[in-house]
């Protein structure tokens, strides 16, 4: 199909619903719809090709969509202009070029010719399409007459050898304008005369695209049937959602079974070659039982049909084309008339599939799904997001690549290789020292390791995100988590088995590479404007998750890993390095210092990371014997397969840390260990956050300063020399930040080229300026949150957006943590009124917008209807809660501690952590059938008049044998208080010697945490540590959840207990750490009295706070109100009454028509305006209230009299909106 559809929204919206209805392959569009985006968008169903501009100055008027997706292609970047776009195809081994051109009038005809020109011949074909509008005319094409236009065009077409195809019988521009028809065919088809014989049945058709004046140009293009697979961009290959969970386990019995794989034969395995096999066999046998009991996922065939057609849309489209087809032969008397029922019936047509296309956007924001509201905004921008194609790439030389070569380009960038004979001397050392050390382990004789347990393999199956990309075998976490449950021992003992012999398999390894665009990148011929990531098998997953848990433990346990790696590090964040950061920062200008920020580059550090240093840091940091004897297998005969552009390579890899692998991460951290240990004694201080480097120096004397950070940077290179890692000084940005008005200016050299200072520096998404007011960080971070609430509105294409609950929701969600990142370091700058400024505006902006109010909205009003607080307070709340996590003291709870996490290192070591189970009992008779005669302890905590207690009871034989009562500090929770009275209870386990015990709480969340061998609860660990003590004496313990309050006699004993120990109990309390929610809400009750205060001082909103003078009732108050523009007026003033619109001259005159003399404000209209009298009158009635001014916060208080007075005032407005003209946003 070719046509121009004039930029219409409707017009681009019908062409690709008759497309996909019609099965049409290709689309050669001219001057489609683009909006503000300046580019087309149609949805990820479409390919498209075109030269995606932002600049509205330079929108796209061509483009080409496929909507086949066998055919295949890849984007050349020197056939793309916004007015020519150029593509060549593969279809059956052979390559036909198309060209999409819009030849705009007004352009430099001569210049665009010459375009179409280049495009020739850079096509690596002599089967040429062309096809576009030539805003030209001539007797070739079927007009009447030449114009100079059109004669320019023929000769280029004659000179490029190219056949026109129009029979100009029929033109392809109709236009009814002033009553009157305008014809003419500028739209032309050309090709190549070598395809003369393969284009069949061209014609215009004049009901296919019915909204733009210019028609359809239909074609054949006989190709036969193309035989090209459909290029699969996932690797998934089985559609999960319909698995049949228990056929799959029981084939993969019968399976294995079959191949002789059991515990037993893998545990005779003494070669790598065995190991290989039977690797390889597990993997085969795990595919056959999913081919029998899963559906694989089927790949589009045809683009899907708009789902927004309906039949009365279709029923207006005929209407439509007869009233069209009735002009042609209307009497010249009535032409005029006919035309403007034709006009009338194409207005209906254009109305209906708006309104059908904004409902079902409307239905598409607000499917009912089990899903978070941020992943549902991923899931509208994927729908309506382009699908990025793949793009041949230039080389350094500036020459486009092929393919094949942009693969291999790609594939060396990303994965260079690691020569040994590029190696210095101190390289060389350190390579034959790694091969030394590997040489040892593989040869002597290594004590059996402690084996991987089927609890760990459990762990981590739990922890794999399902809907991830799977490696190139398909298998995805929920598949192997049923392979795992079919047979446990089988693959527990594979596991073991390459821990024992210390051999990683190869088919485990190979990494499937995708490449993703990076976002917002100019030029996307270079090859770092994409990021490689690799895909590996999930089975080698877990075998990486099961010896990098051990490694990492073994390190953190060990205290081997430097404090200043931030990075990949349980238990610190970016966050936490941007505070101390400010911290050194802040002591230095304290002390009266320069301080100077150095950021480095390491050039593509991941990807360059040397393996034999690797393996030496981890032998030199004493690593057990059997995980370096694995790690080295993995690191080892390693292939990569990258796909780009229809092209696969296979490429073996020998450095780098594979991104998207579970190793990558700590391997990364143990390369750059020693730089970190080496520079603690230089009087820098350097920290890392993975590969992001900062040099932090401070000194009151400049020179000093100087040779401090020259010979920090010289240790910095030299060690990157040595490891084969180079940083760039071009990239590296530092910033000079000091009060003092006369220094010297530190001059620092990175080899030998001279660093320059910059006004600010950014770390870790934090700009950091030389003033330290963050103005420009704030800045920054705010235009990002706009750019994300731009994204998702224009998603939804119209203009109502999303609606209010789901504004808000993605407002608190995304838009205020993107605001508020990091808030610890900047916080204390909004005491500062130009920055207080900026957040509230941003407050303003999202309160106005979430509560569809008015633009002149002020701060006070659509914050509080809007339900947020403002981001200046939110921002010193943020800053609190931080420091109350870093230990900080609250001034309120003089001498307490918060309840802190333990270390993930003072959990046992990862073979002995022991899921544990709990049952569930539903009543007295399910107690009584507990089959051992242990004696049964019911636990409890409450929480009563502000006070928190705890008990345990006692049973045995039915009787209750001892009670323990006790009283935690009023500001503990239930769930501390249900935490405890189980760790009671087992200390009193231990002091007695029953064989065992049977212990029975109603709280689920306690025993699931303690349950939990990774939870790093305090008191849960100190449970385990109980239970496991008790264990090792040979004394057993069952746990058992109960609802609470469902007649059990133990249980309502503990509750009753629990409670008189809260109220009654005077002894000093058991447990006196406070848990992170009361810090919280001690802070939430410090910003909203804040609040209150602005909000009661502010000159503004005098009507808000008639109804809402208290901002903590109002809150709750209006989670039971939907807000729209309506009720935004009501409690604001801010709409259609004529105060409002006489203030910013809307209007002449501020009164109400019922009298001269009275101001039709909010006030008016609900409480005197004598037209609604009746109506008012009725409401107070039903209300029982009397509707006055002083009465309006009691009315809207109370559930009952609200929804009755908001009728009558919503109603009240709606026809004074309506009255004066004014429009109502719903």
């Amino acid at each position: 199909m070719q046509v121009n559809l004039d930029r219409g929204r409707v017009a681009t919206l019908e062409c690709l619903r008759a497309a996909a209805m019609q099965g049409y392959a290709i689309i050669l569009m001219q001057e489609p719809y683009v909006g503000v985006k300046a580019h087309l968008s149609a949805g990820s169903q479409y390919r498209i090709i075109q030269k995606v501009t932002n600049d509205r100055n330079k929108p796209v008027r061509s483009a080409i969509v496929i909507c086949d997706p066998k055919i295949q292609f890849t984007v050349n970047p020197n056939l793309l202009s916004e007015d020519i776009v150029g593509v060549e195809l593969k279809i059956n081994y052979s390559n036909i070029g198309l060209i999409s051109m819009y030849l705009h009038e007004n352009a430099d005809l001569e210049e665009d010719l010459q375009t179409i020109k280049n495009y020739v011949a850079n096509m690596n074909t002599d089967d040429i399409i062309i096809g576009g509008d030539s805003n030209a005319r001539s007797i070739w094409w079927g007009c009447n007459a030449d114009n100079n236009r059109g004669k320019t065009i023929m000769e280029t077409l004659a000179e490029l050898n190219l056949d026109i195809l129009n029979l100009g019988t029929k033109p392809t521009f109709v236009a009814h304008r002033l009553g009157k028809l305008c014809t003419s065919i500028i739209d032309v088809t050309a090709c190549s005369s070598s395809l003369l014989h393969r284009i069949k049945d061209w014609r215009v058709d004049d009901q296919l695209c019915t909204i733009s004046n210019h028609k359809a140009i239909l074609f054949n293009l006989h190709t036969g049937n193309i035989k090209t697979e459909i290029i699969t961009r996932g690797t998934k290959i089985y559609n999960t959602k319909k698995a049949n969970w228990e056929k799959l386990k029981n084939d993969l019995k019968a399976e294995l079974q079959k191949q002789n794989i059991v515990k037993n034969k893998i545990e005779e395995i003494k070669s790598h070659q065995e190991l290989e096999d039977i690797t390889n066999k597990y993997t085969q046998c795990i595919l056959a039982a999913c081919n029998n009991s899963i559906p694989l996922i089927k790949q589009e065939r045809k683009t899907k049909i708009a789902p927004w057609w309906n039949n009365e849309i279709q029923e207006k489209k005929v209407i439509m084309i007869r009233k069209r087809r009735r002009i042609k032969n209307a009497h010249p008397g009535r032409r005029k008339h006919v035309v403007e029922l034709y006009l009338e019936a194409r207005r209906d047509y254009i109305n209906a599939i708006e309104n059908a296309t904004t409902i079902s956007w409307v239905n598409l924001c607000n499917k009912e799904e089990k899903e978070s509201m941020w992943q549902r905004t991923y899931r509208i921008l994927k729908i309506c997001s382009n699908r990025e194609e793949d793009k041949l790439l230039r080389n350094s030389s500036g020459r486009i690549l092929s393919e094949i070569e942009s693969a291999e380009y790609l594939a060396n960038t990303f994965y260079p290789e690691d020569n040994p004979d590029m190696d210095n001397e101190e390289q060389a050392e350190m390579r034959n020292n790694t091969q030394n050390i590997i040489n040892k382990i593989n040869n002597e004789h290594i004590p059996t390791p402690n084996l991987f347990t089927q609890n760990e393999i459990e762990q981590i199956l739990r922890n794999i995100n399902p809907k991830k990309a799977p490696g190139a075998d398909g298998l995805t976490s929920d598949i192997c988590q049923a392979a795992f449950e079919s047979n446990p021992e089988v693959l527990q003992s594979i596991y073991n088995k390459c821990l024992i012999i210390g051999h990683f398999p190869k088919l485990w390894k190979n990494a499937t590479i995708k490449i993703i665009p990076k976002p917002n990148k100019e030029d996307y011929t270079q090859p770092k404007a994409y990021r490689p990531i690799g895909l590996l098998p999930v089975l080698g997953k877990i075998l990486e998750k099961l010896f990098i848990n051990r490694v990492q433990w073994q390190l953190g346990k060990e205290n081997k890993m430097n404090h200043r790696q931030y990075g990949f590090t349980p238990q610190k964040s970016t966050e936490d390095a941007l505070y101390d950061t400010m911290a050194l920062i802040k002591k230095g200008l304290k002390e009266k210092s320069i301080v100077v920020l150095v950021s480095l580059d390491i050039e593509g550090a991941f990807d360059n990371a040397w393996w034999p240093a690797i393996i030496n840091e981890l032998h030199s940091k004493n690593v057990d014997a059997s995980m370096l004897r694995l790690i080295n297998s993995y690191l080892s005969e390693r292939e990569i397969h990258l796909k780009y552009a229809g092209q696969e390579i296979k490429k073996p890899t020998n450095r780098g840390c594979i991104q998207g692998s579970t190793c990558g991460p700590m391997f990364w951290n143990t390369l750059l260990d020693p730089l970190l240990q080496t520079t603690e004694n230089t009087q820098a201080h350097v920290q890392a956050f993975a590969d992001d480097i900062l040099i932090i120096a401070s000194n009151q004397d400049g020179q000093k300063l100087e040779i401090t950070l020259n010979h920090t940077l010289k240790i910095i290179t030299e060690w990157g020399k040595k490891h084969k890692l180079r940083f760039a000084p071009h990239k590296t940005q530092s910033v000079l930040i000091t009060r003092k008005q006369k220094f010297h200016r530190p001059l620092l050299k990175m080899e030998e080229v001279e660093l320059q200072y910059l006004d600010q520096l950014k770390v870790l998404g934090l700009t950091i300026d030389q003033n330290i007011n963050f103005k420009p960080h704030l800045d920054n971070v705010c235009r990002k949150a706009i750019n994300i609430y731009k994204m998702v509105s224009r998603a939804a294409r119209a203009n109502w957006g999303l609606n209010s609950d789901i504004l808000r929701t993605i407002y608190m969600a995304v838009v205020e943590p993107t605001i508020l990142y990091a808030a610890s370091c900047w916080a204390e700058t909004t005491n500062k009124k130009y920055i207080e400024r900026i957040l509230n505006r941003m407050t303003q902006i999202f309160g106005i917008r979430i509560s569809k109010g008015h633009k002149t909205n002020s701060l006070i009003s659509s914050t509080l209807l809007s339900k947020i607080i403002p981001l200046a307070l939110r921002a010193k709340e943020n800053a609190s809660i931080y420091e109350i996590k870093r230990g900080k003291p609250i001034e309120l709870l003089p001498g307490r501690e918060i309840e802190t996490r333990i270390s993930p290192y003072d959990l046992p070591h990862p073979c002995e952590r022991i899921q544990r189970n709990f049952k569930h009992v539903n009543n007295q008779k399910d107690i009584d059938e507990i089959k051992n005669d242990w004696v049964r302890i019911f636990t409890d905590g409450s929480k009563i008049d502000g006070k928190v207690g705890a008990a345990v009871t006692v049973w045995h034989n039915g009787l209750e044998i001892k009670t323990i009562t006790f009283r935690l500090e009023s500001y503990c929770s239930i769930y501390q208080a249900e935490m405890m009275a189980i760790q009671r209870a087992l200390k009193y386990i231990i002091s007695k010697k029953y064989p065992g015990a049977n212990i029975i709480s109603d709280s689920r969340s306690a025993i699931t945490t303690i349950c939990d061998p990774v939870s790093l609860n305090p008191i849960a660990s100190e449970i385990r540590t109980m239970i496991k003590t008790l264990e090792d004496n040979r004394k057993q313990v069952e746990l058992y959840w109960i609802k609470a309050h469902c007649g059990i006699q133990g249980n309502e004993r503990a509750d009753e207990l629990a409670k008189q120990a809260a109220i009654k109990n005077k002894q000093s309390p058991a447990y006196d750490k406070f848990p992170l929610s009361y810090a919280k809400r001690l802070i939430r009750n410090t910003t909203l009295q804040i609040w209150q205060r602005k909000y009661e001082q502010a000159t503004t909103s005098s009507i808000t706070k008639k109804f809402f003078p208290n901002i903590v009732k109002a809150y709750k108050i209006l989670k039971s109100i939907k807000m729209n523009n309506l009720v935004t007026h009501l409690f604001t003033g801010h709409g259609g009454n004529k105060a409002y619109l006489y203030k910013y001259k809307l209007s002449s005159s501020p009164c109400c028509i019922c009298d001269e003399n009275a101001d039709q404000t909010i006030e008016h209209i609900v409480i005197d305006c004598p037209r609604f009298g009746k109506r008012r009158f009725e409401t107070e009635c039903s209300m029982g209230e009397e509707i006055v001014a002083e009465n309006l916060k009691f009315i809207i208080e109370d559930d009952y009299c609200r929804p009755i007075f908001m009728k009558f005032a919503l109603l009240a407005l709606k026809s004074i909106s309506k009255e004066n003209g004014s429009k109502i946003i719903d």
